[in-house]
């Protein structure tokens, strides 16, 4: 393990100066070598961890058509570059700064869409936008009972460590000219430890 004090990083919660940083690499399961990172403040106690994935490879595009209840078990590995998207449906999860890797299945995926809506239940201000909100949590449902009419689940990562582990999925390679107008999830510092951009 590296460990290590960034003197003049600042924390994001509480401004201090001087934070503490380790590095450890680890076997994630689908995933392969990752490099385990923390950032961790003793003024504040904030403290960020991440997974570094340590290869890259192709841009990748998987696509798995949705139909059945049985379709809910298929294996999805998403990279913290990982973007997934149902059109058909209008959701798109993108990767920000506090995006982690997991290995879940296409229920999983679901079920942390409904945690999103029912956030967006609570905050709605309009009948459109709480009747909107509703109509995608049933829809949701059924497809959970595979009930639902067939959507297309797409996984697209421009380093290609992401994937979905079914029978019927289709995968492409992502032309390059699309591969960089995806979200990475990646943070820049500048040499300080400043924020410089988020992608």
């Amino acid at each position: 393990m590296v460990r290590t004090l960034l003197d003049e990083a600042i924390c994001p919660a509480c401004s201090a100066r001087g934070m503490e940083y380790s590095a450890e690499p680890i076997e994630l399961p689908f995933m392969g070598t990752s490099l385990e990172t923390m950032i961790r403040c003793d003024k504040c106690g904030y403290r960020h961890t991440d997974f570094v994935l340590t290869s890259t490879h192709a841009p990748m595009r998987y696509l798995h058509r949705v139909a059945t209840a049985e379709d809910m078990s298929v294996r999805v590995v998403r990279s913290g570059s990982g973007t997934i998207r149902i059109p058909e449906l209008g959701i798109a999860i993108e990767p920000g700064i506090a995006s982690e890797a997991f290995v879940s299945n296409i229920e999983g995926i679901l079920v942390r869409v409904e945690r999103v809506l029912g956030q967006m239940l609570r905050d709605a201000e309009d009948e459109d936008g709480r009747l909107r909100v509703v109509e995608l949590q049933q829809t949701l449902q059924r497809m959970r009972d595979g009930q639902a009419e067939p959507v297309t689940l797409i996984l697209e990562d421009p380093f290609g460590n992401s994937r979905i582990l079914g029978e019927g999925t289709r995968e492409e390679a992502i032309p390059p000219h699309e591969a960089e107008h995806l979200r990475t999830g990646m943070q820049l510092f500048d040499p300080q430890g400043n924020l410089v951009k988020p992608n």
